[in-house]
């Protein structure tokens, strides 16, 4: 069977950090890059085929969907969130997204702009000035108390640095263990065929850690009349039609909880990054920001009044996407790119990759928000992608860009973030995220209005 070029022999430690590359998204990124569009593979048994074309990208994740399953990444999620929306695929995955939609409607997103914005406020009122802060943590802080305000109400507060700690824990084994799960698919696959509610693979400890936090908090929501994710979950065992069982609703809400915290943290910690070494990008969002808001919080209307704020959020997203690698995996024989891929290979997909090809965006390394505003040509849908694309789409997508656009302008109204380095902060190869390799240090001057 005839396959794409790609690496071959010793070249392959690479992919585990090994000798050629610092690790995996940079093997995967001097592999576009040597071999084009569409590249070839192979770890011990397991065919994996590297896509770097904007529309092979829509081709697999828009117009031959149905020929694709979850990969890698789901196998390693489930061993913490369980049977759910991010780990299902077709057609289990259709119906339990049809019975969370609901909490994600563009009219119930508007109502949590109040909270994105008292949470934000609450921990900006906390920072001192002439002090160097960690922008990981501190995004970490905003977006915990967020998710938390939003799915259990203001109770979650107690909770939050416990979850916090799980999570960070869960991130940093996830990165570690992402390449090498890759080479044993057969053996959790089958594990988990076998014993379904079986002990967790990789995560027993976190996930039972996060159970002992999260069940109390649910229980005491059972009844709410609020409007907080969790209750309006709760609100669905009322409805026959869309009854949601306990187990389900607590993997849906680690879900949750990890994917709102975490991966909007990434994006906002590196926001800060690129606003504190570009001066002129730094004071246009602060002057949009100042011009809009005022003194007061944001709200819902200032949403659509914020484009540059939006702007630098999705600028962010291209250059540093939360989730950098995703796969699919092939169901059936197909066709890609001329090549006849097998059932059972491993399709790789990197919006970080994609997203830095100059056949997209011109100067693809240089941090643009103009790119984004209304007046701009549109790029090609999927050159990038940080919420992947198709019925898979990440259903948080309109949440986290409302929050991040919110939190960009609500810090910029109030800090100018500086920074004594000089130097590039590189990537770290760990993390299921995008995680910078040094702390990244700020100061936070306040502004006068």
């Amino acid at each position: 069977m005839q396959v794409p070029p790609g690496p071959r022999g010793t070249e392959l430690l690479g992919f585990f950090g090994v000798r050629s590359a610092p690790h995996t998204l940079g093997f995967l990124e001097q592999t576009a890059r040597r071999f084009g569009p569409f590249s070839y593979f192979r770890l011990a048994h397991q065919r994996m085929y590297l896509v770097n074309d904007a529309d092979l990208v829509k081709d697999v994740l828009i117009t031959r969907q149905a020929s694709f399953g979850r990969d890698t990444g789901a196998v390693i999620l489930r061993e913490l969130v369980g049977d759910g929306l991010i780990t299902r695929d077709e057609p289990q995955h259709r119906e339990r997204r049809r019975q969370l939609q609901p909490a994600f409607h563009k009219e119930q997103i508007a109502s949590y702009v109040e909270t994105m914005s008292t949470q934000t406020a609450d921990v900006l009122n906390t920072w001192p000035e002439g002090v160097a802060l960690d922008m990981g943590v501190q995004m970490r802080r905003i977006t915990l108390a967020i998710i938390g305000a939003t799915l259990f109400g203001p109770e979650f507060r107690d909770s939050a640095n416990n979850v916090s700690s799980v999570l960070n824990r869960v991130v940093k084994r996830a990165g570690r263990i992402a390449p090498f799960v890759s080479l044993c698919k057969p053996l959790t696959r089958g594990y988990r065929r076998l014993y379904p509610e079986g002990r967790s693979l990789f995560f027993a400890t976190e996930r039972a850690e996060l159970d002992r936090v999260l069940h109390p908090l649910i229980v005491r929501r059972r009844g709410s009349t609020s409007r907080d994710v969790l209750s309006l979950l709760l609100m669905l065992q009322d409805d026959p039609s869309s009854a949601l069982a306990d187990e389900a609703i607590r993997n849906e809400i680690v879900t949750f909880v990890l994917a709102g915290h975490e991966t909007t943290a990434s994006a906002l910690t590196w926001a800060c990054y690129l606003l504190a070494r570009n001066t002129e990008i730094q004071e246009r969002l602060a002057a949009e920001s100042a011009a809009v808001l005022g003194d007061r919080l944001p709200t819902i209307e200032d949403v659509p009044r914020l484009p540059y704020a939006a702007g630098v959020f999705n600028e962010t997203l291209r250059l540093y996407p939360p989730v950098p690698i995703f796969g699919r995996r092939t169901v059936e024989p197909l066709e890609i790119a001329g090549y006849t891929v097998p059932r059972g290979a491993s399709v790789l997909l990197s919006t970080y990759i994609t997203s830095r090809n100059e056949r997209y965006f011109s100067n693809p390394t240089l941090f643009d928000p103009d790119r984004w505003l209304p007046a701009a040509p549109p790029p090609h849908k999927f050159a990038s992608f940080p919420f992947g694309g198709g019925s898979k789409m990440c259903i948080g997508d309109a949440f986290a860009k409302t929050e991040g656009t919110l939190i960009l302008a609500a810090l910029a109204n109030r800090f100018r973030l500086c920074s004594d380095r000089a130097e590039e902060i590189g990537i770290a190869g760990r993390g299921g995220t995008l995680q910078p390799a040094k702390p990244i240090l700020l100061k936070a001057e306040r502004r006068t209005q």
